[in-house]
Formats: structure tokens, sequence, C-alpha cells
């Protein structure tokens, strides 16, 4: 169809109209070209879209609930043979010899089915999946390099007495901590016992394994798992001892591990912060007091894994936040901060690896500038990479003040589960001890428990890392620091645990039996 000149053009010179005939279809043919940009640009998203980098695979898929690991920090058999199949699991893709419910057991497997774990539904393609497993492996490393560990000197000013607690074959302890009646000892057949001058006492029985205790306002208290080994069921128990027995508080708890009891609120009644490890699931649980006496349950967090809580005010507002570990999957450090009208605000403070295995922390001010750090040991080996990790270890975060927290130290320990810090001389600075429950048992055994001296200044530590002969004795997984003997210092006190998935040599667990050993008290004879 011939264009229509404009009736103010009729008449002209055929050269204007040639003239003009050529910019209508030079304008045309722009607007041609920009369609045909846009619709290439288009398909260039779509294509983006559907065939998304293998890195934006892992973006995607494994940063959703806790942070991506890195396929370096794995070596390619055990993303192969142990990660992979689990991680296609939780993402729906079905295999052929791999099976999660044959794994964990019908029961176990259909628990998990109903909190979302195992989706029916596959998250990402086929395709995709194909295309991330093959990146991962292809970025793993055959084999990890091996730790650098401290040499280690002799740890003098601590006495050390080997004690004999459960009287059966093998360790089992799962709590330690200081009454009145001496040092307590829980352990995993439900037994809470007392030790002083070398005498042992048992001081209440329960039918689940101890897992912390705590004198409270109401009485003590006492926390029991339910079940040591991962499970979705919730059978744990908070109650309050009394000379007739016990008087539950809280049941059905998910496999809690630790419990506070303080006033958040001063209004006199002390509310119970409850941490529930779990499995897949788990949660941070406060219960408040009722006039009526029982207590009311609200969920202060969802997240698996929770291990530890403490309460400090790190905002400087007057009242009290709670900083709590979680360590299953989504690994990390938060604060709640206390509003006004007693509600939480929840941020976040410092976030780890999933295969950083991280299992304590300590806050204190441990550079003595006036506001609180951080110290962390992360060695949990008790999953799908049992192997030993150069990242496991303690690690040190100082604060610049406006609580955001860097990395200031860091000690390569493999299996490094539990610690304390406190100021064991004297001497102004604060000494750490690291207990490894997953230590180098074949390579360096002694290692399973290290004491840092700071021999340096508060912004500037130089630790000398000392240990005794008789770390040898056990397999550390408590470890505690209080005035045991009441002589006005610091002792430290380790629990033994030798129920554990990783193999040790022949010889290590010979000594672990003959020694008899359930827990090693160091007695502080410093000062």
């Amino acid at each position: 169809m011939t264009p229509r000149l404009p009736e103010g053009v009729r008449g002209i010179s055929v050269l204007a109209v040639a003239e003009y005939l050529g910019v209508l279809l030079l304008t045309r043919m722009r607007k041609l070209a920009l369609s045909l940009i846009f619709l290439a640009g288009a398909l260039l998203l779509l294509r983006c879209g559907a065939e998304p980098t293998p890195r934006a695979l892992l973006a995607e898929h494994c940063s959703s609930c806790h942070l991506a690991p890195a396929p370096a920090s794995l070596p390619k058999e055990v993303w192969e043979h142990n990660i992979l199949p689990e991680m296609g699991a939780r993402m729906g893709i079905k295999s052929m010899t791999y099976d999660p419910a044959t794994k964990l057991g019908e029961t176990e497997y259909q628990l998990a089915r109903d909190h979302g774990i195992y989706p029916e539904t596959p998250t990402i393609s086929q395709a995709d999946w194909e295309r991330l497993s093959a990146y991962i492996l292809d970025q793993a490393p055959d084999s990890l390099r091996a730790p650098s560990l401290p040499d280690l000197d002799d740890l003098p000013g601590f006495t050390p007495h080997s004690i004999s607690a459960e009287g059966k074959l093998g360790s089992l302890v799962t709590y330690l901590g200081r009454e009145e009646n001496g040092l307590v000892i829980g352990d995993g057949y439900g037994n809470s016992s007392a030790w002083m001058h070398d005498e042992i006492s048992i001081i209440s029985t329960s039918r689940a394994p101890v897992v912390h205790r705590q004198p409270t306002a109401a009485g003590t208290m006492l926390l029991t798992i339910g079940n040591i080994y991962p499970t979705e069921a919730s059978n744990g128990k908070l109650s309050l001892l009394h000379a007739d027995g016990q008087t539950v508080i809280a049941d059905s708890l998910h496999r809690p591990v630790y419990f506070l009891a303080v006033d958040l609120d001063d209004d006199g009644d002390e509310e119970i912060i409850v941490c529930e490890y779990g499995n897949f699931t788990g949660a941070l649980t406060l219960l408040e007091r009722m006039p009526s006496g029982a207590y009311r349950r609200s969920r202060l967090s969802g997240v698996a894994g929770s291990t530890r809580v403490v309460a400090e005010d790190l905002n400087a507002d007057g009242r009290r936040d709670l900083v709590f570990l979680h360590a299953q999957g989504d690994e990390g450090i938060d604060v709640l901060y206390q509003q006004e009208n007693g509600q939480f605000e929840r941020e976040s403070l410092l976030r780890f690896s999933p295969v950083w295995g991280t299992s304590w922390f300590e806050l204190l001010d441990f550079d003595g500038d006036g506001d609180l750090d951080i110290l962390t040991a992360h060695g949990d080996n008790a999953d799908y990479s049992n192997i030993l990790k150069p990242y496991h270890g303690l690690r040190i975060y100082t604060n610049d003040g406006r609580n955001r927290f860097s990395e200031a130290y860091f000690l390569p320990l493999p299996g490094a589960t539990r610690l304390v810090a406190r100021d064991f001389d004297h001497d102004g600075d604060t000494d750490v001890a690291v207990a490894s429950n997953f230590a180098d048992f074949r390579g360096h055994p002694g290692a399973s428990f290290v004491y840092l001296e700071n021999e340096g200044n508060p912004d500037s530590p130089t630790f000398t890392h000392r240990t005794t002969p008789l770390a040898l004795n056990g397999r550390w997984l408590i470890l505690e620091a209080n005035d045991y003997d009441r002589d006005g210092d610091d002792d430290i006190v380790l629990g033994s645990f030798t129920l554990n998935p990783s193999s040790v040599p022949d010889t290590v667990e010979r000594r672990w039996r003959d020694s008899d050993t359930d827990v090693l008290l160091l007695e502080n004879r410093l000062q």
C-alpha cells in the first residue's frame, strides 16, 4: 500500500515527495530495528532464566536456609557419596542409589516429610540438578590440606583428678555443673551425681539423659533431652526437683540441650528460655510463669540447632537481650533485642558455613575495651562429612562497639566442641580452654584438650598452648569452669562421652577403657 501524502504537501516537487517517502521509510526501519533488538534481548533473558549458571544454581538452591558451602570446603569423594545424595533428596530428587527412608527408618522419615524436609515435588529440574552436581564435583578438591596444629607444652599450675562416676564400661557424661553439694555430674543413664572430696553419690534419677541443671528461685530445675540420637520426636522435659520427686514444667520438648532461667522484665518472676536443638527442626522457646503457677509457652525462634543462650544488655538500653547459637544447617549467632513492650527484635550477629560444625560460644569482653566479644568453637563432626577439617577450631570475634563482629584470631583444632574463657591465672587477661570430642586421635590425640595461656595484652593476645597427659584418658564432650574446690579461683572440669560415630585407634580406645575416667577435674593451683 502506497503511503498517502499529508494534505499540506500535495503539489510539491517530485524531489520533495521522494525525500518525504525516504524519511518515512527510514523511520519505520528504525522502529523495526528497535523491535528486533528488544525481541533479541527478551529471548536472551528467557534463555538466561532457563539455564542459570551452576554458581547461580548453588546460590539459589543451597543458600535459602543456610550459607552455601563452597565446593572447595569438602573433598570430591565426600560430596559425591555423602553430601550430594542427601542434598538431592532434600530437593525432591529421586535416586536409585540413595533412599533417606532406608537411612532414617520409616517413622523418622515420615516425621521429616511432615516437616517438609523431603518434598514430594522436586524444587529443581533434573537437568539443573545434574549441572549443579557436576559443577560441585568439578570444583571440589581431591583432599583437604591437613590442619596445622600448634606445639603443646605441659600444663603447670593445675592438679588433675580422675573421677569414675558411672561405674559402667565407657563414658556418657552429658552435664557438669556446681551446686551446694559439690560438682554435679549428669549422665546418659539419667543420673545426677554429686562429687566432693573424692566421694560420689546419686542425688536424682530420670528416665532420659540429663543435659542441664540450674538452681532457680523456684528450686533446682532439670532438663532431659529425651533421646540423644537425632530424631524429630519431641520427648524432652523440663522438671522442677523437690524432696518428693519431680514436677514437669514443660514436656514434648524437641531434644532440648540447654536452658536459662532469668528475670527478663524485672517483674520478680524468672522466665525460662529453652534451647530445643531438635534435628531437622528445632526452636528457641520462652516459658513464662502465670499467676496459676503454670508456664505459658511461646516460640522465639523456629531455627534448628539452638544450643546455648545468654542474657546480656547488648545495646545498652537497660533491657536484657538474648544472644543464642543455632548450629544445625543454618549455623550462626543471633541476638533478640528486647523491646520496651516485652517483644523481641531479631538480628544476625554472625553466620557460619554449615560444614564448620559450630558447637559453642562465650560472650565476654575479651579485649578489655568495654564491649562484649564472641569466642566460638567449631568442630561438630557428627554429620555427613566426618573428616578432619582445617577450618575447625577456636575463633575470637571482636566487637567494634556497634555489635559488628570481625574475626581477630583463629586456632586450627579439629573437632573443637566446647570452650571456656576465664582469667585462670589472675594476671589481668583472659585465658581459654578448649575440648575436642572429634579430635585427631590418630595424629594428635593430646590435642583433645588445649589450654591457651594468654601472655599478650588485651588487644593483641599471644598464647602458649598447653595440655596434660591425662587428656588422653577420655573423649571430652563437656567442658566447664567454676570454683569447684571453693578456694577462690576457677577450676576446669571435663566430661567424657565415648559414644561417637567416628572410629579411633585401638590403643586410644583401650586407654579410655583402662583409665575408667568419666570426669577429669583440673584443680587450679596458679595462685
